[in-house]
Formats: C-alpha cells, structure tokens, sequence
C-alpha cells in the first residue's frame, strides 16, 4: 500500500486569498469560543471580560492581522475537508479557527490552507495573548518543541484519517493457457486482495484507536476543568448584596447555557447518585483525585434531594421575571435579569459543572474496573 503523501506547513500570516472558500467564521465570535474554553477551569466568562476580550483584540488585529494559517498539500484523491476541519477544532481547541479556503489542484497537488489565532493564558497582564509555540505547549503539557512536532504528527494523522486516493488498481491478467491455471492465478489474486484489506483494515482501526485515545484525553481534560470550576466556586464566599433587585445585561448565550445546566440539574443528580452507589462497593487505591472527591462531598452535603427538586421550578421563576431581546438593532441578542436570578443560575451551573466532573470520574472508575479482569486475562494468557 503507497505511503500518504502530504505537506504541512504553518505560516505565521494570514492565508492569501484563494479560488474556493469552504467555510468562515467572524474574528471575534472565534476568538470568544476559544477564551471560553481556555477561561473554563476559572469559571465562565461575564459580559464585562467579554466586552474586554472583544475591545482588546479588535485593537490589536485594527493594525495588522496577527493570525496564522496551516497549508496542506495532498497527492489527486477524495478530502473530506469538512470532517477534518472539525477533528481540528476538537484537537486544538486553544486555536481560534477562523477560515478553509482551497484553489483545487495546483502543480499535481491538492492546496488547502486554513487561517487560525493561536491563543494562550496566562496568569500575569491580559489573561489571554497569541502565540505558537506557547499556545501548542499549554495544549498538550509539553516543551514548545516536542508540542511542536506534536502538533505537526496530529495534524498529519488527521488529514490521513480523511483522506483516501480515488485511483482504480490496474487489473493484470497475464496469458494463460490452461484452465487450471487461470483458476489458479484467479484465487491467488483474490487472496492477496483480501490480505490487503484486512492489512488496511487493521491500519485504519490503530489510526482510529489512536485519535480516540487523543480525543479522551481533550474530553477528559475539560471534565475535570469543570470539576475543578465548581469547587472553585464553592470555595468562594458569597455574601449577600445590597443590589440583588438591580437589572443586569448577560448575552443570550450565556442565559440560554446557563439555564438548560439549571434544568438538567435534577437529572445530573440522580445519574451522579446512581454511580456513587455503585463506586462505593470498589476498592480504590492510588487516586490522585481523592481530595477533590472529599471537597465534592462535603459540598453535596450542604444540599438535599428536596432542594434538587425544587431548582425546575425556580428556573420557571426566573423565566417569567427575565426579558429576552433575541433581535435588537444592530447588537447581538441579550437578556435582562435581575442580579438576584443571575447569581441563583451561576450557582445551579456551578453545581452542575460539579455532580458532571464527579460523575465522569466515576464512570471512569466503573470503566476500569469492568476492564480489569479482561486485562488480567490478556496478560494471563
């Protein structure tokens, strides 16, 4: 089987402007969603950081355009561009990705450029700046040069994963002069064709096992982000204000996010019950997260299940008192609400955040302990 032929590069410049574009998404808006993602482990982000966000990179892009773009080139064949340019928001989450463009076939290759915003946090001046190497780095927990070429390997794999040559074998049928022979040579072919497939086959489930493991990670990673969000919160002290009545301005967004974590919180309570029962009957040893579950607990005790029943009816509450402006002139959507109501959703996402961090560890610990006599047995054998 020939080997997948590709170059990847990454240009720190804007992509030229090319024949095709596939898909785009406003500077702003892609710059947001990936702050988002790098505030998460802090809590969300409110309308003051957002409106700051927004000032500071509009100011820094109104000089020059900081952002950066990722060229491909792939030998003639079929890309599903589409799925890769998801896989790559879901693997480089910290990248702003911003445009996919494509000139079509250009000198016997495939050109495909992607333009993108590399974003990194950091804990002194403006949370969040644009660079590479950091950016990579803090991704995947690693030195600036090995995220480098680990970055370029992802990649790599990824534009394989979606790629696949649209070229027909030639079919070679020597002269053959008796008919034996030719049923011969006719079963032969047959069987190397189907060592072939089997031989693809196995190559593309390790590519599969191999991307899955790396999405784990990702997913894993930003369920303990939450996990560690709600204990944040709650570790906080909260006092009572004075302005509890006074009417606030959140973006539709946020109310909406907010609100659906207010009414799945019943659900997540019970799931969240259902795996500490059955968690409680293993032995765990040699957990890192032991003192976070402690800290998990001891906010769960404050609550009953009397007080998880009544969050439906106080999200109607909040409903009925809130002011939705789905299509203002000229601004993005938002909502008016009292002080009172936002905190009071904050805390039921924050809750949320908490029982889904806690349950995804636990599901885990059921994984693994349902796996472990398989593996046992593996080795055994």
């Amino acid at each position: 089987m020939r080997a997948f032929n590709s170059q990847i590069t990454l240009y720190p410049t804007p992509a030229p402007k090319m024949k095709e574009e596939l898909a785009s998404t406003e500077l702003l808006v892609a710059i947001e969603k990936s702050c988002e993602y790098l505030y998460a482990p802090k809590g969300s982000l409110s309308e003051g950081q957002r409106e700051k966000i927004c000032n500071h990179f509009q100011q820094l892009f109104q000089w020059m355009d900081g952002s950066y773009h990722l060229e491909l080139l792939l030998e003639p064949g079929e890309f599903d561009w589409p799925s890769f340019y998801q896989s790559m928001k879901q693997f480089f989450p910290q990248f702003a990705w911003l445009k996919a463009q494509t000139d079509g076939s250009k000198y016997g290759k495939q050109v495909y450029r992607f333009d993108f915003v590399p974003l990194v946090f950091r804990k002194s001046g403006f949370p969040f700046a644009v660079h590479l190497e950091e950016s990579l780095a803090q991704q995947f927990a690693m030195s600036a040069e090995e995220a480098l070429k680990h970055g370029e390997q992802l990649i790599r794999e990824l534009a394989e994963q979606n790629f696949s040559t649209n070229k027909k074998p030639e079919k070679v049928q020597p002269p053959i002069k008796q008919a034996e022979e030719k049923i011969q040579e006719v079963a032969n072919s047959m069987d190397l064709v189907q060592k072939e497939e089997v031989n693809q086959e196995n190559q593309s489930k390790a590519r599969l096992r191999a991307v899955n493991q790396k999405l784990e990670m990702v997913i894993e990673k930003l369920e303990l982000s939450m996990l560690y969000s709600g204990i944040q919160y709650f570790d906080q002290e909260h006092k009572e204000e004075g302005d509890w009545d006074k009417r606030i301005k959140i973006s539709l967004r946020e109310y909406t996010y907010l609100l659906q974590k207010g009414k799945f919180l019943e659900q997540m309570w019970n799931l969240n019950g259902e795996l500490v029962n059955k968690t409680e009957k293993m032995t765990v040893t040699g957990n890192k997260l032991v003192y976070e579950r402690d800290q998990v607990k001891e906010i769960k005790a404050n609550l009953s299940a009397r007080d998880i029943h009544f969050v439906i009816y106080e999200c109607q509450v909040i409903e009925s008192r809130a002011k939705v402006h789905a299509r203002p002139w000229f601004r993005k959507p938002y909502v008016k609400l009292m002080k009172m109501d936002y905190d009071n959703l904050l805390s039921k996402a924050a809750y949320f955040d908490l029982l889904q961090g806690e349950s995804s560890l636990l599901e885990k610990m059921v994984r693994e302990q349902k796996d472990a006599p398989a593996k046992n047995a593996e080795e055994v054998g």
